[in-house]
Order: structure tokens, then sequence, then C-alpha cells
């Protein structure tokens, strides 16, 4: 059962907890699309600094969320002025409590409002279904980074 949360937008005093969750939560939830592997495990959390993340959150055209539930981040969100999702991520504790749900649905109404005309993203294996359900759709495009099951998904509005 989903317990009440609040939203607000992300500072650069938000970097060192949504830092450590969304390391947590690709440590402990996309175990699918890194399978424990300790190099690709590595290479995922590389980028994933407090130092980053406070850029990540003050950057020119970038907006970052902040999911709380007492206090306590529970879920971190950033979208591009161009709709781009760059983190949807959520704690293991709040999985399934509507925290990405609310936090996708505030991205979407913040890139509208900065004239996208789509919303895009990359998403693992965890998270495919998750966005599928919200309307998104596969893009074709090369490569991948953590398995074959790895996709571009757009939502055009």
């Amino acid at each position: 059962m989903s317990e009440n949360f609040t939203i607000r937008p992300a500072a650069a005093a938000d970097a060192d907890a949504a830092c450590a969750l969304v390391r947590e939560s690709i440590v402990v939830l996309c175990k699918a699309d890194h399978m424990d592997d300790k190099l690709t495990l590595e290479g995922w959390l590389a980028n994933k600094t407090s130092k980053n993340f406070a850029y990540w959150f003050t950057a020119p055209g970038s907006n970052g969320y902040i999911a709380e539930r007492g206090g306590v981040v529970i879920g971190v969100g950033a979208v591009r002025d161009d709709g781009e999702v760059t983190l949807n991520y959520v704690a293991p504790a709040a999985r399934f409590q509507g925290v990405s749900k609310a936090l996708l649905a505030l991205m979407e109404e913040t890139a509208k409002k900065n004239l996208a005309e789509r919303m895009s993203l990359t998403t693992t294996e965890t998270a495919r279904r998750f966005y599928l359900a919200r309307g998104y759709v596969a893009e074709d495009e090369e490569g991948d980074l953590f398995s074959d099951e790895q996709c571009a998904l757009v939502k055009e509005f």
C-alpha cells in the first residue's frame, strides 16, 4: 500500500541523498540489467557521484525532482527541457507505490511547458514495462549498454 509523499524541485543540497538513492536502486532493483557483473555495475555507477548530481540538478535546461516521505528521499527524477528523461529512480523500499509514476507525470508536464514535442529516454529491462504501460514506444537505436533488452523509448505529445 502506498503512503503519501511529496515531490519538489531538486537542489544542489539534495545531491548526496539523491546519489545514494540512485546507486542503491541500481544495485538492488536493476539486477536483470547488470546481472551482478562487477564491471557492468562499476560502469553504470561511475558517473553517479554527488558532484554530478549537484550539477545535473542545477544545469541550465535540466529539471530535477525529489520525491520525499517524512523528509526522506524516496525518488529522484530529472528531465531536460527537450523532453529527455535522464533520471527516474525509486528507493527499493518505495517500489510499486506510485513514486516513479508521479515523477514521470511531473516530468512530462515540465517538458510540455518547455514546449518539447516528445519525451525520450533509454530504458533498461527492469523499467521497460513501466514505460510501455504509460504510452512510450520503442525507437530504433543501435548499440546497448546493459543487455539486448535495453532500448530507446519515445512518447509523442
